[in-house]
Order: C-alpha cells, then structure tokens, then sequence
C-alpha cells in the first residue's frame, strides 16, 4: 500500500516542524548553527535506499534506532555514512575522535543525536496530527548497509523514508531517516493524514 501524492505532500509539511524544532536543538547542543534541509517524503524500497547510500561510498552505516508505539507502531531508523557520521560527533562534542573510530563515548553521543532528530520529528507529527507515541531507548548499529536495514533479507520491502540534509559550518551530510512500518501501521497513517487534510478544507 503506497501513500499518494498528496498524502506525502501533507507528511512532507508535518515532519518539518519537528525538522525545525530538531533544528534548533542540535544548535544548541553543537553551540554552532545546525541547518536542516526540507526533508524528501517519499515510500521507497530498502533496496533503492541502499543504493542510494552505496553510490555516496557507504559502504558501511552508522544507524540509530529507535521503536515507537502509538496509534501506529514503527522503528525509526537514522542512518549515515561511518565516515560523515564522525564527523557529526566531532562538531557536536567537539571531540577530537579518530575518523577510524567509534568508540564507547563516540556512541553514546550519536544516541543522543539520533534521539533529539527522532523524537523532534516524531513528536513533531504526533502535535500536529494529535497522535501519541511512546519511544524506547535509542540503539546504535554500525554494519554494512543491507544488514542494518534489512536483516531478514526483504529489500523489495517499501519505508517511509526521509531524506535531510545537515549543513553545519562548511559540512555538508547527507541522512536518512527511515520509518519501518507494516500494513496495519500505513493504513493507520493513511487515515490520520486524510483526516488531517480534511480538516484543513
């Protein structure tokens, strides 16, 4: 089941609030101006996720996972580059860690990224589409692409991916933030984004 045109138009507007407010507080936790880019919305296949991280020459991500339960139950999944994914860390902490490394400490603080971008995204759509979630805690993964989208193997199978773009001094990275939703959980959607776009007839 794929979400229409219009659909993803209307998703595209309520995950930029959370975008903004998480925005806003990187910034604060970088002590640096973070610009986060108009996420692309769209339903896509893991397989031409993959593809498109492997053409960026990631071989390897680093990915933060988080479960969310609610009206819809979903994973969410950020995921970067090793390398570009380092480089956030060290902007963010300001520490000086080795580009070959993630270490302990480097991790705990890509959890934090990854769990201020996900849950200011998430609860973002939750405020404007009157939904409630409730979030684990975030999970740190480094490993070749398909494995940790896909460990099952199912790479035909479609997510509802965003794609942002982090702009932080003169580093440009590019992230996706995947939602890993089954049937029941789209067509839960589908009917909160219907009803959202009826109400604002």
């Amino acid at each position: 089941m794929n979400l229409t045109e219009i659909e993803l138009d209307a998703l595209t507007e309520v995950f930029n609030v959370g975008v903004g407010q998480a925005a806003s507080a990187l910034s604060q936790l970088a002590n640096a101006t973070v610009r986060l880019s108009v996420p692309k919305v769209e339903m896509i296949s893991k397989q031409n996720i993959s593809n498109e991280l492997t053409s960026q020459g990631a071989d390897r991500i680093c990915a933060v996972r988080q479960d969310f339960t609610g009206v819809l139950n979903t994973e969410a999944v950020l995921m970067f580059p090793v390398q570009q994914s380092l480089q956030l860390v060290q902007l963010m902490v300001g520490d000086e860690v080795p580009l070959e490394q993630l270490g302990e400490m480097e991790q705990e603080a890509l959890a934090e990224i990854g769990n201020i971008l996900l849950n200011s995204v998430v609860s973002g759509m939750a405020d404007v589409l009157k939904m409630q979630f409730d979030g684990s805690l975030p999970t740190v993964e480094l490993g070749p692409v398909a494995d940790v989208l896909c460990g099952n193997g199912q790479m035909q199978e479609k997510v509802l991916s965003l794609q942002i773009d982090f702009a932080i001094d003169a580093l440009q990275i590019q992230g996706f933030l995947v939602f890993l939703l089954d049937v029941e959980s789209i067509d839960s959607l589908k009917t909160t984004v219907r009803a959202f776009l009826k109400d604002l007839e």
